[in-house]
């Protein structure tokens, strides 16, 4: 058994971080990220608002494209329907082999003799029917 005299002391705790030269150098990498971060976002942009650009260009000319032949073809509709009622119409004799209408006349039927009467027989059980039972 150790029965000492001194007593338990509590550990010297030290804090030991990065130097200032670390930190120097971390934040100038920082720095430098961001710039070219921005540098190649503002070439993205550059580039990608060309694109737009040429495509509402693109999307103008199509239009106007459009509204050209949409037009040419109206234009071309309507000189077509106005051909097909531009029509002139002369009257004249009627050819000699010509047929023509003439007005209906009643038909000429045959006269019959077979007149039908009620009265003619006197009516009587089974008169006039053949129906087997």
């Amino acid at each position: 058994m150790c029965l000492g005299g001194s007593q338990p002391q509590a550990p010297q705790i030290v804090y030991q971080g990065p130097s200032d030269a670390d930190i120097a150098a971390n934040q100038a990498a920082l720095d430098q990220y961001k710039a070219q971060i921005g540098e190649q976002q503002k070439a993205f942009q550059t580039t990608l608002q060309a694109q737009i650009d040429k495509a509402n260009q693109e999307t103008t000319d199509l239009q106007t494209r459009f509204d050209n032949e949409a037009a040419a073809a109206a234009a071309s509709a309507a000189a077509q329907q106005t051909g097909a009622y531009a029509v002139t119409a002369t009257q004249s004799e009627a050819p000699v082999t010509a047929q023509t209408t003439a007005a209906t006349t009643k038909k000429k039927n045959p006269q019959t003799n077979l007149k039908i009467s009620r009265a003619a027989m006197p009516t009587s059980e089974g008169a006039g029917l053949n129906i087997g039972v």
